[in-house]
């Protein structure tokens, strides 16, 4: 998406210092569903934001009535890609294809420059493949094949004038240049749409079937998301699957990124059906956000919700965050001016947890910054009262500062040195930058908190670009390591060329994925080791157990804004932490739509991690339809399932520790769990959901609970059940949880 900032031009100086007066007024005279309004009209739906095409279309109709007649066509031309991403795929194509005509003709050798003139078959082609995924994948949408490649029969193109005339253009593209791996690529991709792959695909063309072989036979996930409603039609966004209500169930709350959309909050009834509560539970009329992320904020035993706003948008990014409480009746309340949170900076990426040890939870905020917009990033000490207070500074957490900005697209919380104090790595985007790993040095005796950054001195210095990130324990040996995704061609070339260079083979120019496995506090890339060093190109992702053998996997979805990136979603299974194999093709899940917030949890309560997924790009054009991918595997492992409730911790437990000792064949075996929301791009339940694998018995638990560090030793634990524990209480309750069908 850095790409369009060319289209976002610095504020005047005058406009900023009147956007400070306001602010500093409205912040008691505004409400925030009034601020937020005010700021999408004033930035989102700006002119030279090209993902508000609509509005971009209005503004270039008045400037086409006005301009003189030699820049009329140069105007047509951007009017023409402004309805393609507006979704006015069958209008877009009229007047590319009046362009096309009158290029063909020679008349617009004086108006237009030769890329110009390129360009207009470039998005020809994109309306053309557009409008087949509108007529066939959305006003058709079969949930278990649409856009899932390699496309099964059930996926085929009943209307089939979309692919075959962009078939004819790409065929038309590789013939005068044969190195355009991109527009192979979408050749093949519609042959597969009309049923005609591999068989139909000039075979100097073919990307053949063998690459989208899968490393290893991983059951099918079917998407249940439509029969149970959820399958909500949106562009860019966030998601939670947790219990909102405490009624036992996992609910779901997505967002969309534009700020006229909304929150929608699903609630799970218990019986095989959810209800959409987001009207009764007064989210209407807050504006969407990009990420959304969980926390019991104020300790009240029922789960919050943060939204985060503005990513992407550089100069325009001025948009307020939102928290919600939670009023335990299924309701929420936009708190954010109250709490102390209004801010005006772009992000996407914030983080949960007690930094300070103090039983609750503080927020940390990655804002976005680049040489030509500076935003520092936010560190938000609970004050205990409901409200928050900026130690950014004092703390050593700004992240950027104007000789050294960092573009923050991910962060995480993490114990990497096991010292009971979370500390945090921040991913980050622009070229030639570092990530960075902030240790917590605790408090002092004045009461501060501070932070140092020394990722360099512990393996963790290396120069990449990178979006989403996590920590997590891939190999079972009690220290936390930590995963993040590459996010940037290496070229000139659109990512799809890169992935069409590595399923064939040959040398790519991309971003790869790290996994930095923690030595006892010092970090080493294995990623080449275990086979991870490839591209992931993920916007949303996450981490999970896809078939409860204990080991953790990883769920990439993928994509950018481009049209023409239309790439499939990647899942690897871990091999007990020897390798992680591509399961992308065996497990159903290489869907092509623009992928982003990605959740784990057992949403049936059959004792598998299901998985839901946000799907849609930026431009408001490019929606798609949310996945529930459930999980087959709820009889082959055996699992066990905890919801902790921290009384001199936080309440939600963020951030304890848990080591599972089992038996298995014979033998003792250690699995350890985190308490968190998992990936910084997507939120998964915060009760841990643990896959066993083939153990006999659960010989103990052992839990440390955040914050407070108490310590606490259970036995007698059953297999394959649901437990509830309360920190201090030396027993443990069982949960009657039956599973749903669904």
């Amino acid at each position: 998406m850095l790409k369009n900032q060319k289209y976002l031009p610095k504020f005047p100086f005058h406009f900023l210092f009147f956007l400070l007066i306001i602010t500093s007024c409205v912040k008691k005279e505004m409400s925030m569903e009034e601020l937020i309004k005010k700021t999408a009209n004033e930035q989102f739906f700006a002119h030279p934001n090209a993902f508000g095409a609509s509005y971009r279309v209005k503004q270039l109709d008045s400037i086409l009535k006005i301009v003189p007649e030699d820049q009329k066509d140069s105007y047509k031309l951007m009017r023409a890609e402004s309805l393609l991403f507006a979704g006015k795929s069958k209008v877009a194509i009229q007047a590319l294809e009046n362009l096309l005509e009158k290029s063909k003709k020679g008349l617009l050798r004086y108006t237009l420059n030769a890329n110009e003139e390129k360009k207009i078959s470039i998005l020809l082609a994109l309306a053309y493949m557009r409008l087949g995924e509108q007529e066939n994948c959305i006003n058709h949408h079969d949930a278990s094949a649409s856009c899932i490649v390699p496309i099964q029969p059930e996926g085929y193109h009943h209307m089939p004038e979309g692919s075959r005339k962009a078939i004819t253009l790409f065929e038309q593209f590789l013939t005068n240049d044969s190195q355009d791996y991109t527009s192979r690529w979408l050749l093949n991709v519609a042959y597969m749409t009309l049923g005609e792959y591999p068989s139909g695909v000039p075979e100097k063309w073919l990307i053949p079937e063998s690459a989208f072989e899968s490393d290893y036979p991983l059951k099918k996930f079917e998407d249940i998301a439509p029969r149970l409603g959820l399958n909500a039609d949106g562009l860019s966004g966030g998601g939670i699957v947790d219990d909102f209500n405490n009624d036992n169930l996992l609910d779901v709350v997505v967002s969309s990124w534009f700020p006229s959309h909304h929150l929608r909050y699903f609630v799970n009834n218990g019986d095989g059906t959810f209800t959409d509560k987001s009207k009764s539970a007064g989210i209407m009329a807050i504006g969407g956000g990009l990420n959304i992320v969980q926390a019991d904020y104020n300790n009240d035993g029922f789960l919050d919700v943060f939204i985060m706003r503005g990513a992407w948008m550089g100069a325009y990014g001025k948009q307020p965050n939102s928290l919600l409480r939670n009023n335990g009746d299924d309701t929420f309340t936009d708190v954010t001016i109250e709490a102390g949170l209004l801010s005006f900076m772009p992000t996407q990426a914030a983080t949960w947890t007690d930094f300070n040890n103090d039983g609750w939870l503080d927020l940390f905020v990655g804002n976005e910054a680049d040489p030509e917009n500076i935003y520092e990033s936010e560190f938000y000490i609970n004050n205990g009262d409901g409200t928050f207070t900026n130690h950014a500074i004092s703390a050593g957490l700004t992240v950027t500062s104007s000789s050294n900005p960092h573009f923050v697209k991910g962060v995480a919380a993490i114990d990497f040195n096991n010292d009971g104090w979370m500390d945090l790595y921040v991913s980050t985007l622009l070229p030639g930058s570092k990530n960075l790993l902030f240790l917590n040095k605790g408090v002092d005796k004045s009461g501060n908190l501070t932070f140092e950054e020394i990722g360099e001195r512990i393996g963790l210095g290396a120069i990449v670009s990178t979006f989403p990130t996590w920590s997590f324990d891939y190999n079972n040996d009690g220290w936390m390591d930590i995963f993040v995704a590459g996010y940037r061609p290496l070229s000139n070339t659109p990512i799809a060329g890169e992935i069409v260079r590595e399923l064939l083979g040959e040398p790519f120019y991309a971003e790869t994925m790290h996994l930095y496995k923690n030595n006892g506090g010092v970090f080493e890339d294995v990623s080449k080791e275990v086979e991870l060093n490839k591209i992931g190109y993920a916007m949303g992702a996450n981490y999970g157990d896809l078939d409860n053998d204990g080991y953790l996997d990883i769920f990439l979805n993928t994509g950018e804004p481009n049209f023409q990136s239309i790439i499939p979603s990647k899942v690897f299974r871990n091999n007990n932490a020897q390798t992680f194999q591509d399961v992308t093709t065996s497990g159903g899940f290489g869907n092509v739509q623009k992928g982003h917030g990605v959740s784990f949890s057992d949403i049936d309560n059959d004792g598998d991690q299901d998985i839901h997924t946000v799907m849609g790009g930026a431009y408001e054009g490019d929606n798609f339809f949310n996945s529930l991918l459930k999980n087959p595997y709820q009889n082959d492992n055996n699992w066990v399932s905890f919801r902790l409730e921290g009384t001199k911790a936080n309440r939600s437990a963020i951030g304890s520790k848990l080591e599972v000792t089992t038996m298995e064949n014979g033998k003792p075996r250690k699995i350890y769990h985190t308490i968190s929301s998992g990936g910084s791009f997507g939120a998964s339940t915060l009760r841990a959901e643990i896959g066993l694998g083939k153990a006999s018995e659960i010989l103990e638990l052992k839990i440390i609970w955040a914050g407070s560090g108490t310590q606490q030793t259970f036995k007698n634990i059953k297999l394959n059940s649901f437990y509830k524990i309360v920190e201090g209480n030396p027993q443990i309750q069982h949960v009657n949880l039956k599973p749903l069908n669904i």
